[in-house]
């Protein structure tokens, strides 16, 4: 496994487990998101880390870009970063499978090259 993966979303966001849409707060401004070998770290309005085995699984989805999702285990709360580049967002969760942790339907289809986002 290689190093960390530092990678700049268009945005980053914080919302609630089960309402979509609704941000809580957020980042276009020096949004960050680092894929490291035992944690993630986004950056909204503070840094957030969540341990590898703290996450639930992970998602994508096209809403005005590609939108990865990280739902942790525990808590209401959920973290996105948006990215222009199919590509960035394809380096994402590819870190994130080789990490060991679990992709959604969709995040699985990105990599097989089975989504249809553009």
């Amino acid at each position: 496994m290689a190093g960390n993966l530092y990678l700049t979303p268009a945005a980053t966001f914080v919302g609630l487990r089960g309402v979509p849409l609704v941000a809580l707060s957020r980042n276009s401004l020096h949004p960050a998101l680092v894929i490291g070998s035992e944690s993630v770290t986004i950056r909204v309005l503070r840094r957030h880390r969540l341990a590898l085995g703290d996450i639930r699984e992970v998602g994508v989805a096209w809403r005005l870009a590609h939108q990865l999702t990280i739902v942790p285990r525990r808590g209401l709360r959920i973290f996105s970063a948006n990215f222009m580049s199919r590509k960035d967002v394809t380096r994402a969760v590819e870190a994130l499978e080789q990490r060991g942790v679990a992709l959604d339907a969709a995040a699985a289809a990105l990599l097989k090259g089975d989504a249809s986002p553009p």
